[in-house]
């Protein structure tokens, strides 16, 4: 995927991202995850619209077809404090909504995707990227893994505001 682009999304990206986000949560949901099961109720804890005003949301093109979007934080949301505890060195992003176009699961997308998130904490000379996963998903732990992320914590029986779920962190360094 030689002629993946990846573009900061404007507002009038606003429906694309919803409809990338809500697809996810879809395909999550018909997998057996609740993870994003609030997106399909039409919630949007990370007020991704704020998010794009922000310059923090990505759209992943290859060759001009939207394969994906992803979200990153310069500064912590209260989520990432309960995970990381505070921290205001600003020296790493967070990855939030990392979502594939339907079609794209099964294709290294995601890898593409990730590829581009390192690419803009490179740009921005960030440390690195932290994440959290749901520990239940064993795919998604496993590809975090195969993509250079290292697990470096847990969160046990945290209250997402839909049940209590465990979470892995992981920390990709960017050497």
């Amino acid at each position: 995927m030689g002629d993946a682009k990846v573009v900061q999304a404007q507002l009038e990206d606003l429906n694309k991202v919803k409809t990338l986000l809500f697809e996810t949560a879809k395909w999550l949901n018909d997998k057996g995850s609740t993870q994003w099961a609030g997106l399909l109720k039409g919630e949007d804890v990370h007020n991704i619209q704020e998010a794009i005003k922000r310059k923090e949301v990505y759209l992943v093109y290859h060759s001009d077809f939207l394969v994906g979007t992803f979200a990153l934080w310069s500064k912590q949301t209260a989520w990432d404090e309960d995970f990381w505890g505070r921290d205001s060195t600003n020296d790493v992003l967070y990855l939030h909504r990392l979502a594939l176009s339907e079609g794209e699961h099964g294709k290294n997308t995601g890898n593409l995707l990730l590829d581009k998130a390192k690419e803009v904490a490179r740009l921005e000379k960030k440390s690195g990227l932290r994440l959290d996963c749901v520990a239940s998903n064993r795919y998604l732990n496993a590809f975090y893994k195969n993509n250079e992320f290292n697990q470096v914590g847990s969160v046990e029986q945290y209250d997402n505001g839909e049940d209590l779920q465990d979470y892995h962190l992981y920390f990709w360094e960017n050497k």
